[in-house]
C-alpha cells in the first residue's frame, strides 16, 4: 500500500487543487506501480499557514508592516 504525504501551504490549497493532487498522484502510482498499486494508494495532504514555513530562514508568509 503505497501511502503519500504531502505538505504545502494552506493558500495553495482550493477544492479545485486538492482533487486534482489527489488524483495526479494516485494517477502517478498506478502509472509507475501497475493499477493494483493504484487502488491501493492512500494520499494524504498536509496544509499549513505559509507564515509556518521558512526556507534558508526566510519564513515564506511573513505580512510586510
Amino acid at each position: 500500500m503505497p501511502f503519500i504525504e504531502v505538505k504545502i501551504f494552506e493558500e495553495r490549497l482550493t477544492p479545485e487543487t486538492e482533487a486534482a493532487l489527489l488524483t495526479e498522484l494516485s494517477g502517478a502510482v498506478g502509472r509507475t506501480l501497475g493499477p493494483d498499486a493504484e487502488a491501493s494508494t492512500w494520499v494524504v495532504l498536509h496544509g499549513a499557514p505559509a507564515r509556518r514555513w521558512a526556507v534558508s530562514g526566510e519564513v515564506q508568509g511573513r505580512v510586510s508592516s
